[in-house]
């Protein structure tokens, strides 16, 4: 009698764990076959191209499962591109899934063999080119050593390599589109157009923040913006009119006559952007 209960007990609990197995195995194939990945959706990408993005979101072999990626971003486990400042991951759907990403901004290139290098305010380099972006400043007159994607810039001049990229950070911030930013005998100079913009060694904020009213003040114009000796402390600006700075010495350069309809009427202006004066 003992043994009689003792199996049927034994076979209950087989039964039990068969069933449980079984349910167990259905769930899991439910939730494989309604959360596999059938589409991947790509937004707020400029230069990562989508394919990029998507083989780094999915860069293992349980990547096909959607609940699965989502898991792994959401405990910061995920991979992420170093161009990238930021990449949101969420289901649209049980087999779809969008990425949201936010790309560190452009803010110069260089010329490396047939390709160009784009990097970002910090120096790393975010895309590797054949093909030219407009708008982004060629930087030039530095030299760099090997130029590597996804890696940081590296000169022997370290001064005036952070001095350029404190350049580039500035002028994205103040919306300027400079064709070049070009080291000239240590001296950092600008090229907007037919204007050359001499900075000096040393850039700061104030500097840079004096430039777009003065280049509307100087319109079509050519020639040489001396900021080299522009501070907080001092407001001294001059403007060398003449043939393309390119073509010619800064020398010789002639200096400009009424270029601004007057120093007086400039120095007001300037007053209004952080205490700024153009003399002749």
């Amino acid at each position: 009698m003992g043994n009689r209960r003792r199996r049927k007990k034994k076979s209950h609990r087989i039964y039990a764990f068969i069933v449980l197995f079984l349910g167990l195995a259905i769930i899991a194939a439910v939730i494989f076959l309604l959360f596999y990945v059938q589409k991947i959706e790509v937004k707020g990408n400029d230069y990562v191209t989508e394919k990029e993005i998507i083989e780094t979101v999915q860069n293992d072999d349980f990547s096909v499962n959607a609940l699965y990626i989502l898991g792994k971003y959401a405990l910061g486990k995920g991979k992420t591109l170093p161009c990238l400042e930021q990449m949101k991951v969420r289901l649209k759907a049980p087999w779809s899934v969008k990425i949201e990403v936010k790309e560190k901004p452009i803010v110069g290139y260089i010329q490396n063999g047939e390709l160009y290098d784009y990097f970002d305010k910090e120096g790393l380099v975010v895309l590797e080119s054949s093909a030219l972006i407009e708008g982004v400043p060629y930087i030039e007159g530095i030299g760099l050593g090997e130029v590597k994607l996804y890696e940081h810039l590296r000169s022997k001049n370290t001064k005036i390599f952070e001095q350029i990229l404190e350049t580039s950070r500035e002028i994205t911030k103040h919306d300027l589109k400079p064709d070049r930013i070009v080291c000239e005998e240590d001296v950092i100079c600008l090229y907007v157009g037919r204007i050359r913009i001499r900075l000096g060694k040393n850039v700061s904020a104030v500097q840079i923040a004096q430039i777009a009213p003065i280049l509307e003040k100087i319109g079509d114009k050519e020639g040489t913006l001396h900021l080299e000796n522009y501070s907080e402390v001092q407001g001294t600006i001059t403007f060398e009119e003449g043939a393309f700075p390119q073509d010619i010495p800064a020398e010789v350069e002639g200096e400009i006559e009424d270029s601004l309809e007057d120093s007086q009427e400039l120095s007001n202006q300037t007053q209004e952007t952080q205490d700024a004066g153009i003399t002749e």
